[in-house]
């Protein structure tokens, strides 16, 4: 059974999620989610959908969603970005979905699987980039968790981006929790930790990527094996085995792959080796990806990414800035050159940073750089010994982090040693947030939409002062302190609490009460109250509530009515006098014609009784009885 259990992935093809993304093609599928081709009908862009299943959405979906919100906030060039994030019914059930921006370059899955391995040099670009993007996670509290082949992925610029950054430890945390049931796919890129049912962290990331790398080369995954339990002991206590034919990158692998995570790099620390161990291996030859547009095939695609690098800056403690280690874009100057050119480079340590000294020219002139990450525009330019001076600048068009313009702009000749002003997009502009209060949901949607915001989570509430339908609260999730007028990024989601009008209130027992008392506890309720006929009843005191409908324990909406009768007592008739009686036949008539009922009749029966009992005790002609009474006789003996 699928993970959409009586749902079809197939029949799922055209149906809208959201109502806005329009599934197309189903590319992926496992025992927690499938993932298709979308169509963004807001822009109509193809994006890639998860869509997690029904068990998993409803166990886990606050954290999904929670992991979801915090991918989105990150920005990085070799993370691929999330786009957007909910809940959608699906079927019967609800289920989570998370969009991210589609790769068209394939995976680097898809290169292992059509035998198109990696150079050690290639392999040494991947990790770099890669490492990147785990080290910018890391340092914010997010970790990865299921890092294997199929979660490296490329554009047609052969850029490497991770994807499912976050979200995927949520599922992953879950599947280790019991290392019994834990699937062979996922065994295989775990860390011994892992596999140990030890705690882990982010060091398991770095062991995973180690373990990718070395398969990317090699065609054969390190402790791999057809068995779960083979696989997962393979590796415990266990020396990362490294070929001499990786040449500066086999020492690279041993430190990230060791089993003692406190021995184990950290994604900065396997970085920075991978950088250190470029200049003893050749220039690497383009990636062959494998374009998105032909998995069927078994050709790369066209567009190749340029492999020029420039000579790198490594901050003065040692970790990977967003400037460091970037490749430039195609039209860079610096072709030809792999990490460390040989062009007469002399590395100078300089105030706590390595300095790059080049041969120097009198001016050159300014590049394109609109579009161009700031780390590739840095690497641009670094030839020219011009200095950089940042400025941030909201942008609706350019990504945050790359270039909307420069000072002097493209074209323009600057000397050697000048400053250079690089106009860097924040983003967006903030956007404020609208007062949701007063709306509907479909008015708090349309509201939030023109201000460039999103519709998040909807709770629904019982309001006895809202009406149903309406915004009660509203709240940007971890910042739930945020009010009307003030500013948050653009396409942040805003959750919302929706008004179920009045909870329904529960009949109280009102029988026994006075009507001033019942009156009072239904006004109480916002319930009203009724009359009925008073009527006889043998139990309840006069006055009191005898009936009531509905019954107590009964559910009504605020303003309902409850009707009731009061007692009027018990229903009492007079003892006839059976002196005159003269026969059992009179005695029975008189007693029926009182509205009592005759019973045992003791003695010889002639004339008239002697006595009348009612419960044992004699009964006088006149007393008041109720009516029904059973009324025993006694003759003479």
């Amino acid at each position: 059974m699928s993970v959409f259990e009586n749902h079809d992935p197939e029949a799922l093809i055209d149906q809208m999620i959201d109502g806005r993304f329009r599934l197309k093609t189903e590319i992926a599928r496992s025992s927690t989610s499938n993932v298709f081709v979308a169509a963004d009908t807001r822009d109509n862009t193809e994006v890639t959908l998860r869509l997690f299943s029904a068990e998993v959405s409803r166990n886990r979906g606050d954290a999904l969603i929670e992991q979801a919100r915090a991918a989105a906030a990150l920005s990085h060039p070799n993370i691929l970005p999330t786009l957007a994030h909910g809940r959608s019914q699906v079927g019967t059930a609800t289920r989570v979905y998370v969009v991210q921006q589609r790769s068209t370059g394939g995976s680097l899955q898809d290169m292992i699987d059509r035998g198109r391995l990696l150079t050690p040099s290639q392999a040494v670009m991947v990790g770099v980039e890669v490492c990147r993007a785990l080290d910018h996670a890391h340092k914010r509290g997010l970790t990865h968790f299921d890092l294997r082949p199929s979660a490296i992925v490329f554009d047609d610029d052969r850029r490497a981006r991770v994807s499912d950054m976050a979200v995927a430890s949520v599922v992953a945390e879950d599947a280790w929790a019991d290392t019994t049931s834990v699937s062979l796919e996922r065994a295989r890129y775990c860390s011994p930790e892992q596999a140990n049912g030890e705690p882990f962290d982010e060091k398991s990331d770095v062991y995973a990527l180690a373990l990718v790398l070395a398969e990317s080369v090699t065609g054969v995954l390190p402790f791999g094996s057809d068995s779960v339990v083979t696989t997962l002991s393979g590796r415990v206590d266990k020396l990362f085995p490294v070929s001499a034919d990786l040449g500066g990158l086999a020492s690279v692998l041993e430190r990230a792959g060791r089993s003692d995570p406190a021995e184990r790099s950290s994604a900065a620390e396997m970085g920075r080796a991978l950088v250190q161990a470029a200049p003893s291996l050749p220039r690497p030859a383009p990636l062959p990806i494998v374009s998105a547009t032909i998995f069927e095939s078994d050709r790369t695609g066209e567009i190749a990414r340029p492999v020029d690098h420039d000579v790198v800056a490594v901050d003065s403690d040692m970790s990977i800035s967003d400037e460091e280690i970037e490749q430039p874009v195609a039209d860079a100057p610096l072709i030809g050159r792999w990490i460390i050119a040989a062009v007469a480079a002399l590395v100078v340590v300089v105030g706590g940073f390595l300095l790059f000294n080049v041969i120097q020219k009198d001016s050159y002139a300014v590049p394109m750089l609109t579009g161009v990450e700031l780390g590739e525009a840095t690497n641009m330019v670094t030839e020219f010994d011009w200095t950089i001076v940042e400025v941030d600048e909201a942008s609706e068009t350019v990504p945050a982090g790359s270039i909307i313009r420069t000072e002097p702009e493209s074209g323009k000749k600057l000397q050697s040693g000048k400053d250079i002003t690089f106009i860097v997009s924040t983003g967006p502009p903030p956007v404020a947030l609208p007062e949701l209060n007063t709306l509907d949901v479909t008015g708090a949607t349309n509201a939030l939409a023109e201000a460039g915001l999103v519709l998040g989570q909807q709770v629904p509430e019982f309001s006895e002062t809202v009406p149903a339908g309406m915004v009660v609260r509203w709240a940007v999730g971890l910042q739930p302190n945020l009010v009307a007028g003030q500013e948050v990024v653009k396409g942040t989601a805003v959750d919302i609490v929706v008004s179920q009008g009045p909870a329904p209130r529960v009949v109280p027992d009102l029988r026994g009460m006075t009507l001033d008392a019942a009156t009072a506890a239904l006004n109480d309720l916002q319930l009203i109250i009724n009359r009925a006929d008073d009527e006889f009843s043998p139990d309840i005191p006069i006055g009191g509530v005898s009936t009531q409908l509905p019954a107590a324990g009964e559910s009504l909406e605020r303003g309902g009515s409850v009707t009731v009768a009061l007692s009027k007592g018990p229903d009492l008739v007079a003892m006839p006098n059976l002196a005159t009686a003269g026969n059992l036949d009179l005695v029975k008539q008189s007693l029926a014609n009182a509205g009592l009922t005759l019973g045992t009749v003791t003695g010889r029966v002639r004339g008239a009784p002697i006595a009348a009992l009612v419960g044992g005790q004699i009964v006088a002609t006149g007393q008041q009885l109720p009516r029904g009474s059973v009324v025993d006789i006694v003759y003479y003996g």
